[in-house]
């Protein structure tokens, strides 16, 4: 369980998807208001895993293969809109929309490195299911770091839209790397 608890952390914590997406969020909308993605995220991430890890026997290559190419247009659609978004950073209520519970949680149906987290610890740890999404839950709140780290930034990147641009393209460019490997 050890191992499993190791592999959830680290597969958590790097760069991937969801933290550009939270990272964005926190410069953007700041903490508060960037919660309920990282709440989707969590719960999303552990109900795809169950749901993983009861269908692996039933999956067939073809849909994996049509899933696998799916996500990555999805992962390049959402990319571009980091890279494109305003760099205007809001205060409070102010416009914009940071991603809510629900579209965080269906967005880990889609996430490769996600779906990889979960086929590769349904597969080859030996935990019952349910053990394993509630250690990947409780562990993925780790991804709230990249919420923090941020809003840290806005600071830095509220005089200067040219430096919140580069952020965002290299939080979409850093989406795009994760599909390679």
């Amino acid at each position: 369980m050890i191992s499993f608890f190791i592999f959830a952390f680290i597969t958590s914590i790097t760069p991937g998807p969801n933290n550009s997406m939270l990272m964005a969020s926190g410069i953007r909308f700041g903490v508060k208001r960037s919660l309920p993605h990282l709440l989707g995220i969590n719960i999303g991430f552990g109900v795809m895993y169950l749901g993983v890890g009861s269908i692996i026997p039933l999956i067939s290559e073809e849909f994996l293969v049509f899933l696998e190419y799916f996500a990555m247009a999805l992962l390049c659609y959402i990319a571009f809109k980091i890279a494109t978004a305003p760099t205007q950073i809001l205060d409070g209520n102010a416009g914009g929309q940071p991603w809510g519970f629900f579209r965080a949680a269906i967005f880990q149906w889609v996430n490769p490195k996600a779906l990889m987290m979960a086929f590769a610890g349904a597969t080859s740890y030996g935990l019952d299911t349910v053990t394993a999404a509630v250690i990947f839950t409780c562990t993925n709140v780790i991804c709230g770091v990249w919420i923090f780290a941020g809003a840290w930034m806005r600071q830095f990147l509220s005089s200067n839209p040219i430096r919140t641009r580069m952020i965002y393209v290299v939080l979409a460019f850093t989406m795009i790397i994760t599909m390679i490997y």
